[in-house]
């Protein structure tokens, strides 16, 4: 997408993997393409674009992903889009805004604050480059690790939802909904791998191919078997997988304040921080706490 990628330039970003997310989001049979997508145009090209997700079953807030071309970002094409996804977030009863922009695109900052927004949190995009065959040590003792197959769709389901239940942000999910995000668009079984211990599945990663990389799109241990070396022994078995399929990247999105101790593990297996994503909200409980601290302390 020339828009995104002239975003990232300008900010001296590489490349982030939005057409992607984008792909995944208009396959989704929640998404209404009518109703929660923008484009504004200007001078014969596309000058902004808005994406809103919202899953009614699983309420919070409405997530807002807006682009401007860095050409045009003085023409209030971002308030215009901001607009328009807080008009929406009302209209279908969303728990307020969220919205993410990158560390270094101030003027994004500025604007999401102007509205009233307050950042309540960040992420982090992790990257690391892969050798021609990457090395998979074998796994903690009494842990098999194994590859996915038809019939496993329950299991990966009950992992996944129990494993990020304390996570920040996490809102559980029907079993239907979760099948049909992971089916949505690049779904490819043989990236996904489950962590067997005691007398079940206790871990999960699942990976996709992006054009030009590996995607880590979940990963999880469950609470009673983390600090064991499981989600190292799933990041090394992807790794190894996504190196053999032309891919010499892998990437992955994770919460900065993630309190398991997930980006010091990333950094164990050779990935590096390539960007941060501030997240902000509007009228939800997290930003009006935040907004009386400002006003308590003076703190932004």
């Amino acid at each position: 997408m020339r828009l995104t990628h002239a975003i990232d330039s300008s900010l001296g970003l590489p490349p982030s993997p939005s057409r992607e997310a984008l792909r995944w989001i208009w396959t989704l049979t929640s998404t209404d393409l009518q109703r929660d997508t923008r484009i504004i145009h200007k001078d014969e090209v596309v000058a902004g674009f808005g994406q809103a997700v919202w899953r009614e079953e699983q309420g919070g807030p409405l997530d807002l992903f807006i682009f401007v071309d860095p050409d045009h970002r003085t023409n209030g094409i971002g308030t215009s889009l901001l607009s328009w996804g807080e008009r929406l977030a009302r209209e279908l009863g969303a728990e307020g805004v969220r919205a993410e922009v990158p560390e270094g695109d101030l003027a994004g900052h500025e604007l999401l604050r102007s509205r009233g927004f307050a950042q309540v949190r960040s992420a982090f995009t992790m990257s690391k480059t892969l050798g021609d065959r990457e090395d998979v040590p074998p796994p903690p003792d009494g842990v098999n690790i194994r590859r996915f197959v038809d019939g496993d769709e329950r299991a990966l389901y009950e992992v996944h939802e129990e494993s990020f239940a304390d996570h920040w942000g996490f809102r559980p999910s029907t079993f239907e909904a979760f099948d049909e995000s992971l089916h949505a668009d690049n779904w490819d079984p043989s990236l996904v791998f489950l962590a067997e211990a005691g007398d079940g599945v206790v871990g999960h990663l699942v990976a996709f191919l992006d054009e030009n990389e590996g995607f880590v799109g979940m990963l999880g241990v469950t609470k009673p078997w983390r600090g064991r070396g499981i989600a190292t022994a799933l990041l090394h078995r992807a790794f190894a997988e996504i190196s053999t399929r032309d891919r010499t990247q892998v990437k992955l999105g994770v919460d900065a304040l993630n309190p398991h101790g997930a980006v010091a593990l990333y950094e164990s297996v050779g990935m590096t921080v390539e960007r941060r994503l501030d997240i902000f909200e509007l009228d939800t409980p997290e930003s009006a706490a935040r907004q009386a601290l400002i006003l308590e302390t003076g703190l932004t």
